[in-house]
């Protein structure tokens, strides 16, 4: 039996790619910043927004817009 990736994550895995958590603006190096402006979902929001409430994941760039809750 064939199981997707988000059928088997939690809390803050990416359901993409099933990395060990999603990370928030603030915790994103310089060098990651730079390249989430660049992202597909970038017209869907506006940066502040996406600044505030969504959530990366750094290896496949996967974008949560806030269906993630963010753990500590």
């Amino acid at each position: 039996m064939f199981l997707r990736l988000y059928e088997v994550t939690t809390d803050n895995n990416c359901p993409r790619c099933g990395a060990k958590r999603l990370k928030g603006w603030a915790e994103l190096s310089p060098d990651e910043r730079e390249l989430v402006p660049r992202l597909p979902s970038t017209g869907d929001y506006p940066m502040e927004e996406r600044q505030k409430a969504h959530l990366w994941c750094t290896r496949c760039w996967y974008e949560s817009a806030g269906d993630v809750e963010q753990t500590a």
